[in-house]
């Protein structure tokens, strides 16, 4: 006989901008990654398109961008860039940021 398992609530962004006009947002995620060096706290963003409810099937559904969503977008995301270079991982005040180098 096995054990219930308690729910866990839902995963939290650590800061999330939106949502805005058709349900668009970022959000940045802290996730822990093992490592040769044991495990390491990174970041992640994303960035969630406008959504539609389905006529016909009453799913809700992903959509594209519009030309008059970009500039919320780049708002959103250059505030997701400054709260990550503000506020650095513990790993990062040790001169190690986990991040990749920029091409």
């Amino acid at each position: 006989m096995s054990m219930p398992q308690a729910k866990q609530s839902p995963r939290q962004p650590e800061m999330k901008f939106g949502p805005f006009s058709g349900g668009m947002s970022v959000a940045i995620w802290r996730n822990t990654i093992e490592t040769e060096k044991g495990p390491r706290e990174v970041r992640s963003v994303t960035i969630n398109p406008r959504r539609y409810k389905d006529a016909t099937t009453g799913e809700w559904k992903d959509s594209s961008f519009r030309q008059s969503d970009l500039p919320v977008l780049i708002l959103a995301l250059q505030s997701a860039w400054q709260h990550m270079t503000l506020h650095p991982l513990p790993q990062a005040a040790e001169g190690e940021t986990g991040e990749q180098e920029p091409f």
